[in-house]
């Protein structure tokens, strides 16, 4: 069985992140999803300078491609308006890879079916154990 000092389900975003900050701290993190790296996400990838501050990631240290978007143009109908805003395009395909790397935490192709609580913490369908849980798979996750 493999042990870690906490299983995070979801390797996204908030799965990396937090296995990222986990490791700053000395934690041991291990990191499921049922899909493999690099994968195709089709919703959008818009974050704020907000994010990359809290994610510290510097735009010009970051090695794939950033947009940066200062206003919109919208057209309603006949109307037409430009809106301010401070935000960034990215290729999800490429961030969530990259934040994957840069957590430097284990990672394994595994979707979860069966979650048991002991005295030692969590067991994750027989295979894996930790301490805590994090659920970190967005509106489908197992762990709630």
């Amino acid at each position: 069985m493999y042990n870690a000092d906490v299983i995070i389900v979801g390797a996204g975003p908030a799965g990396s992140a937090c296995a990222w900050k986990l490791k700053q701290y000395g934690m041991r993190a291990l990191l499921l999803d049922k899909e493999p790296f690099p994968r195709l996400k089709s919703c959008a990838g818009w974050i704020t300078p907000g994010v990359l501050g809290d994610l510290q990631i510097n735009p010009g240290n970051y090695p794939h491609g950033l947009t940066h978007f200062s206003r919109y143009l919208i057209t309603i109908k006949k109307m037409r308006f430009r809106l301010k805003t401070n935000q960034y395009a990215i290729r999800r395909i490429e961030f969530d890879s990259w934040l994957l790397q840069r957590s430097e935490a284990e990672f394994a192709v595994h979707q979860v079916r069966q979650i048991e609580k002991n005295d030692n913490g969590f067991v994750i369908d027989g295979r894996f154990s930790a301490m805590y849980l994090v659920g970190a798979g967005g509106t489908n996750c197992p762990v709630y």
